[in-house]
């Protein structure tokens, strides 16, 4: 725990600090380069590596820690009493050993945190994100920008987030300008969202929304088949409601002509028994 409480902010890392990160950094393992500038492996990753484009050279930092982190059975027996309830980072500390052997102990013995851990975890991070977010100004940037959104929404006659009354619609809502973008939009989006399911389908891949998609060369059938199911019912054919199978009875007015084309759109007339 003494170490966690050690970790310094990225931010407070000096120039020379950083170009060493730099140089390093393809060489060395992050737990290594984590102990000894003081910062988490995560600001390391996140906030560091990953924005400046930093890349590791894999050959060199598997030779240099291949059969380093050598678990024993001691070890991996202190990992399944505490792992449930213990900071990975105190275990990597306390252990000596690194986040793959750690990760692979746990997926073995398949070792998970517990609920309450997971949320006293959280609890901390979210009290240690506010105390750094007030050191540096986060909150006030936060706050101007809220401000500057709010005075372009007031210039643009758009109502402020959180003051919608119930029962108004977008239309009451909007400007006619912006309503008009706002339903333009959607239509394009949904437009587009049924060409790329039509596409799927046609090359045999599985939908990814719940939207039922016919194919174009069904579209026309499906429509002539439900004209024609609507004249059966007006001559007084017995038409069921989602069903192929139409009957006649000796009050239906015959359509010979109807009858003979039905088999074209997948229906059948038969007589009622």
């Amino acid at each position: 725990m003494k170490q966690q409480q050690e970790l310094r902010n990225w931010r407070e890392l000096t120039a020379d600090e950083l170009a060493e990160i730099e140089r390093l950094y393809p060489v060395t393992t992050n737990r290594e380069l984590s102990r000894r500038f003081r910062i988490s492996v995560d600001a390391l990753q996140d906030s560091l590596a990953y924005p400046n484009g930093w890349q590791k050279d894999l050959g060199a930092v598997k030779v240099g820690n291949r059969g380093r982190f050598h678990v024993t059975e001691k070890q991996e027996q202190y990992i399944i009493r505490h792992f449930s309830n213990t900071k990975n980072s105190v275990l990597l500390e306390k252990l000596g050993i690194g986040e793959a052997s750690l990760h692979r102990i746990a997926r073995k013995h398949g070792l998970k945190k517990t609920k309450q851990f997971i949320r006293k975890m959280r609890q901390e991070n979210c009290m240690k994100a506010r105390e750094v977010c007030i050191r540096y100004g986060v909150y006030e940037d936060t706050r101007e920008r809220m401000r500057e959104k709010m005075n372009d929404l007031i210039r643009r006659g758009e109502p402020i987030p959180g003051t919608f009354v119930k029962g108004q619609s977008n239309k009451d809502r909007f400007s006619t300008k912006r309503f008009r973008e706002i339903m333009e939009k959607t239509r394009t989006k949904r437009i587009e969202t049924i060409r790329k399911e039509r596409l799927r389908m046609r090359w045999g891949l599985p939908q990814k929304t719940r939207m039922i998609i016919f194919p174009e060369e069904c579209r026309k059938s499906r429509k002539d088949k439900s004209v024609h199911r609507h004249l059966f019912r007006k001559y007084n054919y017995i038409v069921g409601r989602g069903e192929d199978d139409i009957y006649y009875d000796e009050e239906t007015e015959r359509r010979p002509l109807m009858e003979a084309n039905a088999h074209r759109y997948g229906l059948r007339v038969l007589p009622l028994n």
